[in-house]
């Protein structure tokens, strides 16, 4: 009888430090931070892939681990064609087959598992270089302001377009500004010197839309992408 009440009693207290016992935690979920883009190199000519052919090279891309990241997407567009493809990995680098001569930009975008949240890093563009090239087209222009498809309040004193613009051989000449309000915009000034052009007159509750040809001094041009604004 006696052992009886023993065994209860130990069953009785197993049962009273369970119940008292905490919960277990979750596991914190951390967004990834961006990702350190290192090459290839930024506003750059990159000569270091390796040669497959005339037309073509393998370029090895690399950037820095990030933060609580386990796996990367990274953004390749083709400037010439426009043309958009994204490669998926668990590495901070990888390596990639592309045309000679032509200009590219990229990106990465760092995610986590577990995570819906994700980082992208800076844009850098570079020229692949081509079998011999005395020099390079800039790089298409990119916005500044205003964005694309932001909504702009009406000025009588109009609104100022601005973008910016590079070149591997730093010979950027002057530029023509194409604006209206159809997608195939007309020139509306050109062989400006200067990046910025204030005091556009625009109607309210009209779309606009622009883009930028670049002129170097070797008679090299690039177009930008077009651009979409809309005015309140």
């Amino acid at each position: 009888m006696k052992k009886s009440l023993i065994a209860l009693l130990m069953i009785f207290t197993a049962f009273s430090c369970s119940d008292g016992g905490d919960a277990p935690k979750e596991e914190e979920v951390v967004s990834p931070e961006a990702a350190t883009l290192v090459f290839p190199l930024n506003n750059s000519e990159c000569i270091e892939g390796v040669v497959k052919s005339d037309t073509k090279s393998t370029v090895t891309f690399d950037w820095e681990d990030a933060l609580h990241a386990n796996r990367y997407e990274l953004k390749l567009k083709n400037l010439s064609t426009g043309l958009i493809t994204g490669h998926n990995i668990s590495k901070s680098e990888v390596a990639l087959d592309l045309e000679r001569g032509v200009a590219y930009s990229w990106y990465v975008i760092s995610r986590s598992q577990g995570s819906s949240e994700k980082a992208e890093s800076p844009v850098w563009k570079f020229y692949n270089a081509s079998v011999a090239s005395s020099s390079y087209a800039p790089f298409p222009a990119e916005v500044v302001a205003p964005q694309i498809n932001q909504e702009v309040a009406f000025a009588s004193a109009g609104i100022v377009l601005e973008w910016s613009g590079s070149d591997v051989d730093k010979d950027i000449e002057s530029y023509d500004l194409y604006f209206g309000e159809s997608d195939s915009p007309e020139l509306f000034k050109e062989n400006l010197t200067v990046s910025k052009l204030e005091n556009v007159e625009v109607k309210a509750a009209t779309n606009y839309y622009w883009k930028v040809k670049t002129k170097d001094t070797q008679g090299n041009i690039s177009y930008s992408d077009l651009f979409q604004f809309n005015v309140k």
